[in-house]
């Protein structure tokens, strides 16, 4: 619609194409606006997606899940450890990190994790296009806390085609100072980000196990034109974060454009996808 093509101007700057689209950005979009594959629900869904990951690469890759339930008032905060996370699974971004439950406001965090689950993250933002996240039944996870020396792992973001993991988007400090670095499948640096966000500038070696974690993403993403599979390593283990159908909600500008394209080129959207447009 009319509406939708506006608001992918305002961010990219170009007028899309949807039906046929070339970009990565406009491919998002696609997937958002036209595909129907139940599968996007399963990835989407942070606890069913749980089982999927178990069956392709081993229950080992999960960060444990302490709790779940989905009445906020029943989180058992005095039998949790002193550190962890609490999330919801049915959208991004519905997540409290707690580095010290005794500095945590409980009242506070019940009535957030309220909040969030009246919400249908499908519906209620984004002019309602993340089909994925639609049909999740609301819960609330309590999984332990990944820590690297104190501080928050990198997150590991593997763009995924058809199987095959082209490039790579590291996260560096999420939470405080974030920055963001992109590779390619040589570990050659691309120069550019996302808008908004800085080019990381420090020194950086990537893990011992980071063809490990290229295996891992891989396994994950058989059988899909384009899916982004995050990871982190910790201690030498590989986890599991999150499967991402829809890169930013489509609404992350890449920087100069050609890397939108370039990123577009390697996606080649599935006869299934392309039956429901």
């Amino acid at each position: 619609s009319f509406l939708c093509g506006l608001a992918f101007w305002k961010v990219h700057r170009y007028w899309p194409r949807f039906k046929k689209p070339r970009s990565f950005m406009e491919k998002v979009w696609n997937r958002m606006l036209f595909d129907r594959d139940p599968r996007w629900t399963l990835f989407s869904d942070r606890l069913r997606v749980r089982d999927y990951v178990a069956s392709k690469v081993g229950n080992e890759r999960l960060v444990l899940l302490l709790w779940t339930g989905d009445k906020p008032e029943q989180i058992p905060f005095d039998k949790l450890p002193l550190r962890f996370v609490i999330k919801t699974n049915h959208g991004s971004g519905y997540n409290i990190i707690v580095k010290d439950k005794t500095q945590l406001d409980q009242t506070k965090a019940k009535r957030q994790l309220k909040k969030w689950l009246g919400e249908n993250y499908c519906q209620d933002k984004l002019l309602g296009i993340e089909w994925g996240y639609k049909n999740i039944r609301p819960t609330i996870m309590v999984e332990s806390f990944l820590e690297n020396n104190g501080s928050v792992p990198e997150d590991y973001k593997f763009f995924c085609y058809s199987g095959r993991a082209e490039f790579c988007k590291i996260d560096f400090n999420r939470f405080e100072d974030h920055a963001e670095k992109f590779i390619d499948r040589d570990l050659k640096t691309l120069n550019f980000c996302g808008k908004g966000i800085k080019q990381y500038k420090g020194k950086f070696v990537l893990p011992d196990n980071h063809k490990d974690m290229v295996r891992v993403a891989e396994s994950l993403a058989q059988g899909i034109d384009f899916i982004r599979v995050d990871l982190y390593s910790v201690g030498g283990r590989i986890y599991f974060g999150e499967l991402t159908c829809y890169h930013g909600g489509g609404m992350i500008r890449l920087s100069p454009r050609k890397y939108d394209f370039l990123f577009g080129e390697k996606w080649k959207i599935s006869n299934h996808s392309r039956d429901q447009v």
